[in-house]
């Protein structure tokens, strides 16, 4: 078993590449559990993890801070027919939980389309996405009603602690970006 799941990460630092090694990314964490953890730079310093599957599907969560939302993102390199920007009813199931609905924008990562479903952190929605994310074993995605994805969630609680330890990194960080932001209540350039 230890030498398959070796060989498939040799399989996985190869396809992760194009969607996670772009110019913006930057690596976190190598391999936590399986995932890849990472720094999108292109988007507000958004962390994410990204793991690959056998039978070409490839699932990447992150934090984007740009527009205040949880991205599930979920690609096959047999989807092909899917547009950029185009909107996919679309839904996502963890375990035996109730499913998440929504519209799934079309995206592109190099030669690999994908749905991008977001979810706000308004009335604490992202939140619950992420524990169910977190502490189920699977997930389930389907288009139209069709189940498109059933992918094995190992490792994720992990990889998830790892990403929110990360994003709150970049967050203490970009608040201390400015050397001359008063840290006592009195600037004495006001």
């Amino acid at each position: 078993m230890r030498l398959f799941v070796f060989f498939t990460v040799l399989t996985l630092v190869g396809t992760l590449g194009e969607r996670s090694a772009a110019q913006d990314t930057i690596i976190w964490k190598d391999n936590i559990r399986g995932w890849e953890i990472r720094v999108d730079q292109s988007i507000g310093n958004a962390c994410f993890m990204i793991s690959d599957y056998e039978d070409g599907s490839f699932l990447r969560t992150q934090f984007n801070p740009d527009e205040d939302n949880f991205q599930f993102i979920i690609g096959n390199d047999a989807w092909k027919s899917i547009e950029a920007e185009k909107l996919y009813p679309m839904s996502v199931q963890f375990g035996n939980r109730a499913p998440w609905t929504g519209d799934g924008k079309g995206h592109w990562w190099g030669d690999t389309p994908s749905l991008m479903l977001n979810v706000s952190f308004d009335k604490g929605a992202a939140d619950d996405f992420i524990d169910e994310f977190m502490k189920m074993t699977g997930v389930i995605v389907e288009y139209k009603g069709q189940q498109i994805a059933n992918l094995s969630l190992n490792g994720t609680y992990a990889a998830m602690q790892e990403v929110i330890a990360c994003q709150s990194a970049m967050l203490e960080n970009s608040s201390n970006s400015d050397p001359f932001a008063p840290s006592s209540g009195s600037d004495p350039f006001k």
